[in-house]
């Protein structure tokens, strides 16, 4: 929805890049809004669990994140997120946001549960 997608990195990293900065991802400054930013975050730090070698599911969800905003985000944006520690059920990540500059614009720590159970979804419930 907010348009950005994953593209290639290097090993042991996952980039999301989000090209361009539509009119209703923006707050007032304007800027990225703070929801945009750590949706980036969180995303990165949950794909990079889910790509590590022995990992136990591909699926992890969020259990806690930490962000930190360090200046406004504008133009295209490149997420980075990669792996601070795994075990069998935990996965604790890190997570940057650069801009077009290559300035960090905002950085992230966060825990990570790994899905066990379907991934799927009945409405009906």
């Amino acid at each position: 929805m907010m348009g950005a997608a994953q593209v290639p990195a290097p090993e042991g990293k996952v980039w999301v890049r989000l090209p361009e900065l539509r009119p209703e991802l923006l707050n007032q400054l304007p800027a990225a809004h703070g929801g945009v930013i750590m949706a980036l975050l969180d995303s990165v730090m949950s794909r990079a669990c889910a790509l590590q070698p022995g990992a136990p599911s591909q699926t992890a969800v969020t259990v806690e994140m930490s962000s930190r905003f360090h200046r406004p985000a504008r133009g295209a944006l490149l997420a980075e997120g990669w792996v601070v520690h795994g075990s069998r059920s935990l996965c604790s990540c890190a997570a940057e946001l650069r801009d077009a500059q290559g300035q960090v614009v905002a950085t992230a720590s966060g825990t990570f549960k790994y899905w066990l159970a379907p991934t799927t979804w009945d409405s009906r419930e």
